[in-house]
């Protein structure tokens, strides 16, 4: 597989041409299928159209910042040129049906050896399988953290805030309560008590973790919800615990569940499991959220939990939803999960809001209250997988999970590295305001 770069001012040179050596990478022969990725960060949704519209490309996929598109050598030149577009990559040798979507895989668990990553966007990668792998590696293709699916041309796989066609709007009524509560999260707090639980080993076979699940619990309880518990279940043949509080507005009203994991993993579990940014940031903001709420009148009963287990499979997720009884479920109306909420590689704040597509309204809602939060650019997907909101999901109870759109950028995942001091308070501040601002709206909480 060769690649290269093509512009519109090099596209009329090369209409020319058979082959062209640039920068000793060789430009594909003409007449063969090409794929390539074009930046759509900054383009108008008009645009953005027009260009998927266009009759000499064979097909597109929508990745969040990049428009994947494929066509001859020609047909691309041309595009190229008519357009003014330009192609920050092109690649040879890829047929459509070597494509798949690896959904959830942190860019450490898409192995080069086995795949080539055309575009990753938040939780959602467009890979090439390798016909000969290289070594004898068989990498993370196989690997229970990844999701694999064939690619769908002609799909929006991740969706831009500056692409989003929702038609959601709030009244002015509903963005002032909004902002009202948002104006009450407090990031400092929230860093704080990010900061406690990463001083523990909350790998789910250290005793320390039993001294996080007691500091949540009183943290809960300092709060006077209607009920607070622990409840128990096993993982790896040991006692695991999820700690629930609950604030109830009656047996018949409907219900919002806010969750977030609070073990950790490292690849020395043994030593330490510190687990900041996954998922210490998760949850104090659930903490964080139960604090703001706690005190607010509200038509819907709040459930306010911290998992165990999601490293090990979801594990306390699983036992949670299993154990709910049916008149139950059949009351929630949303749950929020927060997985990883506070790493940002740059200086934008960026969120990935993921549910099942039949849940669309609740994503528009969090979608809604995201353009309240300045300076807050957030990416949608309709493709869910790997984290606490998927055995609600699982059991058509509506849920959608709110993560920073560069978890899968994080050195420190999953290592004993991830430390407080990479967790960012601007960005996990905005994701909280934005989730206060939809709980509020959804649950029709008052001061």
């Amino acid at each position: 597989m060769r690649k290269t770069i093509l512009n519109a001012a090099t596209a009329c040179a090369l209409a020319a041409q058979t082959t062209v050596s640039a920068a000793n990478i060789q430009v594909p022969v003409r007449g063969t299928h090409e794929i390539a990725a074009i930046d759509i960060s900054a383009m108008p949704n008009a645009d953005l159209q027009k260009l998927k519209n266009n009759p000499s490309y064979d097909w597109w996929g929508e990745f969040g910042d990049t428009l994947i598109v494929a066509g001859s050598i020609d047909a691309l030149l041309a595009a190229s040129a008519n357009s003014d577009t330009t192609y920050q990559t092109v690649w040879s040798g890829i047929a459509s049906s070597d494509l798949e979507i690896a959904i959830a895989g942190h860019k450490n668990e898409i192995s080069e050896s086995r795949a080539i990553m055309l575009v990753k966007s938040g939780r959602t990668s467009l890979i090439a399988r390798r016909k000969k792998p290289i070594g004898q590696e068989q990498g993370p293709l196989d690997h229970s953290h990844v999701s694999l699916s064939r690619f769908v041309p002609n799909t929006v796989y991740v969706q831009s805030s500056l692409h989003d066609t929702s038609r959601t709007a709030w009244s002015d009524d509903q963005k002032s309560l909004a902002l009202s509560i948002m104006d009450e999260v407090d990031p400092v707090r929230w860093y704080l008590d990010v900061g406690t639980l990463s001083n523990w080993n909350r790998h789910v076979s250290s005793v320390d973790i039993v001294s996080a699940r007691d500091w949540i619990k009183e943290q809960f309880d300092k709060l006077s919800p209607t009920s607070s518990g622990i409840q128990k279940f096993n993982v790896l043949g040991r006692d695991a615990w999820n700690v629930i509080a609950t604030f109830d507005a009656g047996p018949e009203s409907d219900i919002y569940i806010v969750g977030g994991h609070y073990d950790s993993i490292s690849e020395r579990t043994s030593e330490a499991a510190p687990g900041a940014e996954d998922n210490a940031t998760g949850a104090a903001a659930v903490l964080e959220l139960a604090r703001v709420f706690s005190n607010k009148k509200s038509k819907a009963t709040l459930i306010f939990i911290t998992f165990s287990g999601e490293e090990e499979g979801l594990v306390g997720s699983k036992a949670y939803v299993r154990t709910l009884p049916a008149e139950v479920k059949s009351r929630v109306k949303g749950v929020l999960t927060m997985d990883m909420i506070g790493y940002s590689k740059d200086d934008s704040e960026d969120v990935l809001l993921e549910t099942a597509s039949k849940f669309r309204p609740l994503l528009e809602q969090h979608a809604a209250a995201a353009k309240l939060v300045q300076g807050l650019r957030y990416y949608t997907s309709y493709n869910p997988f790997g984290s606490d909101h998927m055995p609600f999901i699982d059991n058509n109870i509506p849920a959608i999970l709110t993560i920073d759109n560069d978890w899968g950028d994080y050195p420190a995942y999953h290592r004993t590295s991830d430390t407080l001091d990479k967790v960012s308070r601007d960005m996990g501040a905005a994701i909280l305001r934005m989730n206060a601002g939809a709980l509020a709206n959804m649950t029709g909480a008052s001061k």
